[in-house]
């Protein structure tokens, strides 16, 4: 009688343990929403399990790559966007100061609006993102453009070749207001005592009538804005017209503006096999387009040139149809990382289903067996208080 009892006692011990296990497995599963939470449990489905949370983290890995790149070209868009539009207000008043009825009041309101049109362009072309320089390539760290100081440059003259005029010498650029990097051909007339011409590399005449010379140090403006310094010697040279030429390099406007980023993309890696360039560089030539023409419709304002307005306006519609073509560019790059995302975001929503699937617990069932689990364990509980209140004579029994 006592070991049928301790076995018994044993037993239910044995089975309380189990449906205690069958509870807090049930609980877990409920609570988890999940059919196993260790590999001992589903080994094969908890490998299954891991390999689609791989992926799911890989998808979302992609996704958040291209939202980086979305983001960047977003603002790309709107900075381009805006530089259109101070585009066409700079074309706009360009064509209206090209009339020969506007007068220098007028020229000089325009060229305080077409300042400030200026300066909002590099500030555009100088945004940045997330603390990051917007158009500047790699360089993230510096501004994209700069606004120069004024440079003279560099001028080398080179007397004609082979015969050599031994009337002038020493030509020199005394200034440059507007840094005109260019080759002059001097041509002297023909009784050697006045300069005929000034040519530059177009094979446009500078000087609008003939200069008359004197002995020693003469000066000569340009139409360009650049003055020239040379020596005559007094001695007409009537055989060699041909002075030679004047070669000015390395020079830049005051307020001109320059590229000073990298020539680097940005690229980021969307996934193993896919990279995707996630910038617009600044030093495309939309932008110096932008920014020369603008230049020299200022310079043209600034001297009341009314040819000079009217020159610039051919450039000034090249600048803003550049700009135009870029911000387009940006909005077929845009759609296509949108594709892609929406493309990832669908890989992820399909996982997300597969997984829920697989691993999703069958509550009703859960429940049912939570509740007989609960019934024999009641039970169990209940014979297990019986065979305690058994007396010593009964148990000896």
């Amino acid at each position: 009688m006592r070991i049928s009892t301790s076995m018994l006692y044993n037993s239910l011990l044995t089975g309380i343990s189990k449906q205690q296990n069958i509870q807090n497995d049930g609980n877990a599963k409920i609570a988890s929403g999940t059919r196993f939470q260790t590999p001992a449990q589903a080994g094969l489905d908890y490998k299954l399990s891991l390999d689609l949370r791989h992926s799911q983290l890989a998808s979302q890995s992609s996704i958040d790559a291209i939202s980086t790149v979305e983001s960047r070209l977003s603002m790309s868009q709107t900075m381009l966007n805006d530089m259109s539009n101070i585009m066409q207000r700079v074309q706009t008043l360009a064509t209206q100061q090209a009339s020969a009825q506007i007068g220098t009041a007028e020229r000089q309101a325009a060229l305080a609006e077409v300042g400030h049109l200026k300066n909002q362009l590099l500030a555009d072309a100088n945004q940045q993102w997330q603390g990051d320089s917007l158009f500047a390539g790699t360089a993230t760290d510096k501004a994209a453009f700069v606004s120069n100081p004024f440079n003279a440059g560099t001028a080398t003259y080179t007397p004609a070749t082979p015969v050599t005029n031994t009337s002038i010498s020493n030509v020199t650029l005394a200034s440059n207001a507007n840094a005109i990097n260019d080759s002059y051909t001097i041509t002297l007339d023909a009784a050697g005592t006045s300069i005929a011409s000034i040519s530059n590399a177009a094979g446009t005449n500078m000087i609008g009538t003939p200069a008359a010379l004197v002995t020693g140090a003469n000066s000569v403006l340009l139409s360009n804005g650049s003055q020239l310094s040379l020596t005559y010697n007094g001695i007409p040279d009537t055989v060699n017209a041909g002075a030679g030429t004047l070669s000015v390099s390395g020079s830049t406007v005051a307020g001109s503006i320059s590229y000073s980023g990298s020539n680097q993309d940005r690229i980021v890696s969307v996934s193993a096999n896919q990279q995707v360039v996630s910038n617009v560089r600044g030093d495309q030539p939309g932008f110096s387009a932008a920014f020369t023409a603008m230049q020299e419709f200022t310079v043209a304002l600034t001297n009341n040139n009314l040819a000079g307005i009217q020159s610039s306006l051919g450039s000034l519609n090249a600048a803003g149809n550049g700009m135009i073509d870029l911000t387009a560019d940006v909005g077929a790059r845009l759609k296509s990382v949108q594709i892609s995302k929406n493309s990832y975001q669908d890989m992820k929503l399909n996982l997300d289903q597969r997984l829920n699937t697989h691993e999703a617990v069958d509550i009703p069932a859960v429940v049912a067996e939570l509740q007989q689990s609960s019934i024999a364990l009641q039970a169990a509980y209940s014979q297990v208080a019986q065979i305690k209140s058994l007396s010593l004579i009964n148990f000896l029994g």
